[in-house]
């Protein structure tokens, strides 16, 4: 089988969020799995002007070419290099005036650029595929960037005998971004046409068919319902492995997570300006600031538990809106016990999964979810809303439940987070108990490795008449 996978970032070449992750990793883990069918895989992404191209080896190749659109002529050059420990090449377009600039993935702001520069990229697609002799049997696209990918050999199939026996798949990573230009809306173009559809949790896959957590699309997804999958995202468990992990002060696994957590908690404490107090629970947060991400309740809670006197530390590393920057900044004047780093710092990410005690993804939708895999890796135990991909992997340990791993409200109000909190807190005041809890949340399994064969399914299914739906 043939797939070609097409994406606007890929770790760790150029990333801005999950979607990167998911293009630098699932690719990997699906070539190297061993299976009666197995798969050549290859990537295209554009070549932005923050790569890298000496630290990454890429490579010029003799691939060039034009192509045409709206009557305006681009020329799109090729570099390559491949995936890290892997053999999977990735094959990246370069177009000075579109993506030699862009210092950033998304150049917001400037919506006609982005737009104009994914559909070059989209139509250089099927040139590049014919140029290095590839015809895939799969075309897989993620989200609205590549949305028209689908749309296009969904056109050019009865007509076009190259790509006649190719299939699209389109995963959604967010429905919320859509790339809505007046009349034109890429995803809903992309969900359409394509032949099958994926989200990165099952449970988000039930949950856009909803007037809630539709985004105004779920009338069309539940028009074309017997094609909409649902399969949980993975995590590089190589780059986020604290036995080994550079970034942190002490290397530890599950049988020296106590004493290992210990250090890199201490560590933590002195890298953010925090008392060293190894009594107190510290609570991490690594992620965008935005609503999303539950910030509008998580800093009524803090302040709640603050009030009553109940202590807790807090790191936090992320950026995004303006004002909750701001209100997070306010708080962390007046608190001797908050520490915020604006921007996004890779050591430090892992610092805090490490460091920290308990990992805050209070998210009020949250379609997979990375942090709660990864933290779990690192022994921080999640505390969650029950959403998306967050309700697929986390049980809550008060409801006894046999595989409970953290902590997870269902009501999305302060009061449902501050009572969380406090459990958690108890919990934590039994050492026995929370030892318990952070080595179940250690032995947790989220490679890659194990979602490879539900992609490779997926894939098989989708080439025959009916595609069958599949949630893992």
């Amino acid at each position: 089988m043939k797939v070609a996978f097409c994406a606007a970032e890929v770790a760790p070449f150029s990333q801005a969020g999950g979607l990167g992750d998911v293009a630098g990793s699932l690719p990997a883990a699906i070539s190297r799995f061993k299976s009666d069918n197995p798969v050549e895989i290859i990537i295209l992404t554009p070549l932005y002007g923050l790569i890298d191209r000496q630290k990454y080896g890429l490579v010029q190749t003799d691939l060039s070419f034009s192509i045409q659109l709206a009557g305006k002529g681009y020329s799109i050059g090729i570099w390559q290099s491949q995936l890290p420990n892997s053999t999977v090449p990735v094959y990246f377009m370069e177009n000075q005036e579109l993506f030699g600039d862009r210092e950033q993935v998304y150049p917001y702001g400037r919506p006609e650029w982005e737009l104009e520069g994914f559909l070059v990229f989209n139509q250089a697609v099927f040139e590049l595929l014919r140029r290095l002799n590839f015809r895939p049997d799969i075309l897989h696209v993620h989200d609205w960037h590549t949305g028209s990918i689908a749309a296009t050999l969904s056109d050019i199939r009865p007509f076009d005998q190259y790509f006649s026996r190719t299939y699209s798949v389109l995963t959604i990573h967010n429905l919320s971004y859509q790339g809505i230009f007046g009349e034109t809306n890429c995803l809903r173009e992309g969900i359409l046409k394509s032949n099958a559809v994926t989200t990165v949790s099952p449970t988000y896959a039930q949950e856009i068919l909803t007037p809630r957590f539709g985004s105004g699309l779920d009338e069309v997804l539940r028009g074309c319902e017997r094609k909409v999958s649902g399969i949980l995202n993975g995590i590089d468990t190589a780059h986020y492995n604290p036995a080994t992990d550079a970034s942190i002060a002490d290397h530890f696994d599950v049988n020296t997570v106590s004493t290992g957590k210990k250090a890199c908690k201490a560590a933590l404490q002195k890298t953010m300006g925090l008392p060293i107090d190894p009594s107190v629970p510290l609570i991490g947060f690594v992620g965008r600031l935005v609503d999303q991400k539950g910030l509008d309740i998580l800093l009524p809670a803090m302040r709640t538990l603050s009030e009553q006197g109940i202590a807790f530390q807090w790191a936090f590393l992320g950026s995004g809106d303006p004002l909750l920057e701001a209100a997070v900044s306010e708080w962390v004047a007046r608190s001797e016990s908050t520490r915020l780093k604006i921007g996004f710092d890779s050591e430090l990410a892992h610092q805090i999964y490490a460091g920290s005690d308990i990992f805050a993804m209070p998210s009020a939708f949250e379609p997979c979810g990375l942090g709660q895999m990864i933290s779990m890796r690192y022994g921080s135990v999640p505390a969650v809303h029950a959403v998306g991909g967050l309700a697929d992997t986390i049980f809550d340990v008060r409801k006894h439940h046999p595989l409970g791993n953290g902590f997870r409200f269902e009501d999305y109000t302060v009061d449902a987070l501050v009572e969380l909190f406090i459990a958690a807190k108890k919990l934590y005041e039994n050492k026995t108990e929370w030892q318990a809890l952070v080595q179940r949340c250690m032995r947790e399994n989220h490679s890659w490795d194990n979602r490879a064969a539900a992609y490779i399914e997926f894939y098989e299914q989708t080439m025959k008449p009916e595609p069958t739906v599949i949630q893992v």
